[in-house]
């Protein structure tokens, strides 16, 4: 069956989300937690429409949920807005954004009416307040329908730096009929542009924990696939590398890790502007043939990496213009797949784990503490199991996408109570 043919049932909404950002194919891990919102909101029976600028790799691969690009500037090697390529390191916005946001934010603008009119949505749904919170509010407003935006990290970060942005988000907010936030520095955030406190509800992400579900047998699979020997420790990340995601003090603390634990093996997926810099790093910290850097990684790809890792590390921090995570998604994935975490005790990270019962939490840009850490679990196997059988059981049972789900259903129709009313 194709999208197109998907008829909303009796009772249901008809959603459309409006993002910057998708993963361009099944593959892709990027934005992922977008697809996934979409998707539970589909099984609950809504449909669900996702407005999203065009992208050359793009492929309209859901089944249950409906893709619907827009253009905003030819050539395509122009075409930056949106997919993390807006930004440098996620610290500054790129000149040539400055120059496409108002084509971006008309042709935006353009599609929601269009397939407006054709579908008569109940509900849009804006993610990330800058830009396309803007873009929906102001869309709201035209065809009379309530607007839900979704805060997810260098929105609020940008807006609160400039004082343009600031001026548009505190006007998407106001329209807004709810406001969520992943994690509560983003919550905070949405207070500081003057959001009403009403509005403003902490959603985390949520996780799908049956995809991380690996046994020994795929464990062992997994691990001979990566070359990995049955006696070596894995530690591993998995995200972009920008500066916030924090790499360089997991790489600075190896050498005191190797010197404990020399058959430890450092395992780092992702990619981004930072790579070339954090590969001289481990060669001149002398730990260059414990570290592997595994470059992109596909979706399929995480699950399996998860499951030969024995420790998970997310050191994430502020980065040097003030910028930080919400909830990594990858933190996420690790606790549904069993591992035991050593992470940076940010406030969003904090939401997911407690300090001793789920991981190890540890100060930001303190590789001592975070190698001390690694070296606890590393050396303790039963206190690895212990934590990762909690973060596995807590991922489970408090992290759900249809949880994540059932909770916008219920903002989706106070606001249209509220609307109408």
């Amino acid at each position: 069956m194709k999208p197109e043919d998907i008829s909303p049932l009796p009772g249901s909404l008809k959603i459309c989300f409006v993002t910057s950002s998708y993963p361009l194919t099944a593959r892709d891990g990027s934005a992922r937690f977008i697809h996934s919102m979409a998707e539970s909101l589909a099984a609950q029976g809504h449909r669900v429409d996702v407005v999203l600028p065009h992208h050359a790799r793009l492929e309209r691969w859901p089944n249950t949920v409906r893709l619907f690009p827009f253009r905003y500037v030819w050539p395509d090697k122009f075409a930056i807005m949106g997919y993390a390529q807006a930004t440098h390191s996620d610290k500054k916005l790129r000149r040539l954004a400055y120059a496409l946001a108002p084509g971006f934010a008309a042709q935006q603008a353009l599609m929601i009416l269009r397939l407006h009119r054709r579908f008569h949505y109940d509900v849009l749904h804006g993610h990330w307040v800058i830009p396309s919170g803007v873009t929906a509010a102001w869309a709201s407003k035209q065809i009379e329908r309530p607007l839900v935006i979704s805060l997810h990290g260098s929105d609020i970060f940008f807006a609160l730096k400039q004082p343009l942005l600031q001026f548009a988000a505190r006007r998407a907010l106001d329209v807004a009929s709810t406001v969520t936030a992943c994690s509560p520095s983003l919550y905070d955030g949405a207070l500081a542009l003057n959001a009403n406190p009403q509005k403003v509800h902490l959603l985390p992400y949520g996780v799908r924990a049956e995809n991380f579900q690996a046994g020994e047998r795929e464990r062992a699979q997994a691990r001979e696939s990566l070359g990995i020997a049955p006696d070596q420790l894995v530690i591993s990340f998995i995200g972009r590398l920008v500066e916030k995601k924090g790499v360089e003090y997991l790489i600075k603390a190896l050498p005191l890790v190797t010197s404990q634990m020399p058959r430890c093996l450092c395992l780092i997926g992702g990619a981004g502007p930072e790579s070339a810099r954090l590969s001289a790093l481990a060669e001149t910290c002398g730990v260059k043939e414990s570290v592997r850097f595994l470059g992109n990684l596909e979706w399929n790809q995480v699950a399996s990496l998860l499951s030969a890792t024995d420790i998970f590390v997310a050191p994430s921090i502020h980065d040097s213009e003030g910028n930080a995570d919400g909830l990594p998604n990858t933190v996420l994935e690790a606790m549904a797949s069993g591992c035991p975490i050593v992470a940076t005790n940010l406030p969003g990270i904090s939401v997911a784990i407690v300090d001793g019962v789920h991981g190890l939490l540890v100060s930001e840009r303190n590789h001592e503490e975070l190698a001390s850490a690694i070296i606890q679990l590393g050396k303790d196997s039963s206190l690895r199991a212990t934590l990762g059988a909690n973060a596995k059981r807590r991922a489970i049972q408090t992290f759900s996408w249809d949880a994540v789900a059932r909770k916008l259903t219920e903002f989706y129709l106070a606001a249209l109570s509220n609307f109408s009313s």
